[in-house]
């Protein structure tokens, strides 16, 4: 809901810091349309721009708390502020204004960094105490909202978008191999490292604190499950069923009365984004919800049908959004190289031009997110306890063995998810781990197929670079865990929180549209999280407590759909519409500029995928995301990046 960026600025004089902070603060002006405004707070400058949704005429940011020691500026929403705010109130604090922003800089000088544990919401933001001189970055435990951070001469510097960041005179602009390594494995540049050297993102559920010259690290929550090996005393189906209904429709009532703004559900069809408009419509009996689908003229991708069915069942006030070749061209071509960082996800494509449509009715709206991650909807999940069950009876060469040659005999087609690309995906990654087959199935890039892409020099750097780092941390300490809770917590390590999260907030911020997803609400989670995998997961069928839930609200053919999936026909876009762009960008002249990728091996890429010999449409999507950004890294900003504001005063 607001874009903001700070930095250390002792010595810098007055007007310096007001040029640098103007500067830096242009480039995410698209987050906050509303106004903005900077702060001096005793050897820190902070800058603000804001889409306002609780109490706009006085939460104005940067904000100073009543004592002035404390001063902040923050991205999101604290969904229970009320109910801290009588808990600062009750200290004997006077509140001056009705946002949830001043409640959260009241309670941290109450609490300190206690107070991350009481939050309930999604949000980033930036903190300087005049009392200790020390400076706190935190973001929210699953990680909605960005926030990245450098040190730089007398200090650190932040901002919500690499791009900012990088506007900081002192802001370093190598680019980063290592991270860019694990991106070309999971479709985006992992938490706590960013696409560039010695500029790092706040890990989620985390909070990092500088204080005299020192960097320090505070995880304040993680998620954790309930092993499936030990006795289980939990509820029954039906008090599961009963209670998961009672907290999912809290976490939609949170986000839907925490403002008085009209919202959105951006509506595919499936069934957890018509669950959430289904509860959405419920709390609001008389006043249509406004919903958004995708239209695409490519039928293995459309879902439109459904979500019309769908949205006249409920009621809604539906919006469909066509979508072509073009379209989707057009976004690439007009903004993927102004991007904040690259992210390979091509759902994105999409994802913007529904949100660019949906920002022209509403400033907010919701999403399904989070459903299969939290209640195992995905396919993987599926297969994940296939293949537990199967290796029992079965040596992993011979069920390897049998999934390739169920993939041959099964018709080919360039859909959306086909099955015979589903099964020869899975069949890379079933002598790995549980916790790293998600990734080495559906990873662009296998490890192992680093060095023949990258130049030797950029190779050199992987020396000892394990990938998998982060969801190995995240493990640790949870032992006893099954197959499919394993890849659970890894599925969420990354791909929820580095990919479909930043999507999510890139698609919906670039149009100044804030997304909420009730499924990430963290009681939610918690609950979810703390379930056995069979309600869940029930058998092979997956989101089982939510189809129970669903079954009074919605279709029984919307309850019983298999997923589909949110995606872009990537292949036949890099074969058509950006087929002179793919060969521009990735050309050898331009690769040997950059000096990271094997220009032979690329080519050969691009060779089979437009001569039709193979389908390398994900690696060279995940190229040309990559050279687009880099091609941007040292070009002058231009005019079309942002709106600029007018001269902070």
């Amino acid at each position: 809901m607001c874009g903001f960026v700070g930095f250390s600025d002792a010595g810098t004089g007055r007007e310096n810091a007001r040029a640098t902070a103007e500067h830096m603060l242009a480039a995410v002006a698209h987050r906050g349309p509303d106004g903005s405004d900077w702060l001096h707070h005793r050897g820190v400058t902070l800058a603000h721009c804001a889409l306002t949704f609780t109490d706009p005429d006085h939460g104005t940011q940067p904000f100073v708390s009543a004592s002035g020691a404390t001063a902040l500026v923050f991205n999101g929403e604290i969904y229970n502020h009320a109910e801290l705010r009588a808990e600062v109130r009750a200290a004997g604090v006077t509140l001056r204004t009705g946002s949830d922003t001043e409640v959260l800089v009241e309670l941290y000088e109450l609490r300190g960094k206690r107070m991350l544990d009481r939050l309930r919401g999604m949000f980033a933001f930036a903190l300087h105490d005049a009392r200790t001189g020390t400076t706190v970055l935190a973001r929210d435990p699953m990680g909605k909202k960005p926030l990245y951070y450098t040190l730089v001469p007398g200090g650190v510097a932040f901002a919500s978008e690499l791009t900012a960041l990088l506007r900081h005179p002192a802001a370093p602009r190598t680019p980063n191999v290592r991270a860019l390594a694990d991106y070309l494995v999971f479709q985006a540049f992992c938490a706590p490292a960013s696409a560039v050297s010695g500029v790092h993102k706040v890990r989620a559920g985390s909070c990092v604190a500088y204080e005299r010259g020192e960097l320090s690290e505070t995880e304040f929550w993680r998620p954790r499950l309930a092993p499936d090996t030990r006795p289980h005393r939990g509820p029954g189906r039906r008090e599961a069923a009963r209670r998961f209904e009672e907290l999912f429709r809290a976490a939609v009532a949170r986000r839907v009365a925490s403002t008085d703004r009209r919202l959105g559900v951006l509506l595919s069809g499936g069934l957890d984004s018509s669950a959430v408009a289904a509860v959405a419509q419920q709390l609001t009996p008389g006043r249509p919800v406004p919903t958004f689908s995708a239209g695409f003229e490519d039928p293995d991708f459309d879902e439109s049908d459904h979500a019309l069915a769908v949205a006249r069942h409920l009621g809604t006030e539906h919006h469909v959004v066509r979508i072509g070749g073009p379209d989707l061209a057009g976004v690439v071509e007009s903004e993927l190289a102004f991007a904040d960082e690259p992210l390979a996800d091509p759902s994105l494509l999409p994802m913007r031009l529904v949100c660019r449509a949906a920002r022209e009715h509403v400033r907010g709206a919701l999403t399904g997110d989070g459903a299969d991650e939290l209640l195992l909807g995905y396919r993987y999940f599926q297969a994940e306890r296939a293949i537990e069950l199967l290796l029992r009876v079965l040596p992993a060469p011979r069920l390897e063995a049998l999934v390739q040659l169920l993939a041959r005999r099964l018709p080919a087609r360039s859909g959306n998810l086909p099955a015979a690309a589903a099964l020869g995906l899975l069949a890379k990654g079933l002598r790995a781990s549980p916790e790293h087959r998600f990734y080495l199935s559906t990873a662009p890039f296998a490890p192992g197929q680093l060095p023949r892409l990258l130049t030797p020099g950029a190779g050199a750097e992987l020396a000892g670079h394990d990938p998998f780092a982060e969801v190995s941390r995240l493990l640790r300490g949870q032992p006893g865990l099954s197959g499919v809770q394993l890849s659970q917590l890894a599925v969420t390590t990354h791909f929820l929180r580095d990919v479909i999260l930043t999507k999510t907030d890139r698609g919906g911020m670039r149009s100044a549209l804030e997304l909420r997803s009730p499924f990430l609400d963290l009681d939610l989670v918690e609950y979810g999280n703390s379930l056995p995998t069979g309600l869940k997961l029930h058998r092979f069928t997956g989101k089982y407590l939510l189809r129970r839930v669903a079954a009074g609200w919605l279709p029984p053919s919307v309850v019983r759909r298999t997923k589909l999936g949110f995606r872009a026909p990537m292949a036949a876009l890099l074969r058509g519409e950006l087929r002179p762009l793919l060969l521009d960008t990735l050309s050898t002249a331009a690769l040997r500029r950059g000096g990271l990728f094997d220009p032979g091996a690329v080519r050969l890429l691009i060779d089979d995928h437009i001569g039709g010999r193979r389908d390398t449409s994900r690696k060279l999507w995940t190229l040309l995301v990559y050279q687009l950004w880099f091609e941007s890294l040292t070009a002058r900003p231009r005019a079309s990046e942002s709106p600029a504001y007018p001269a902070l005063s």
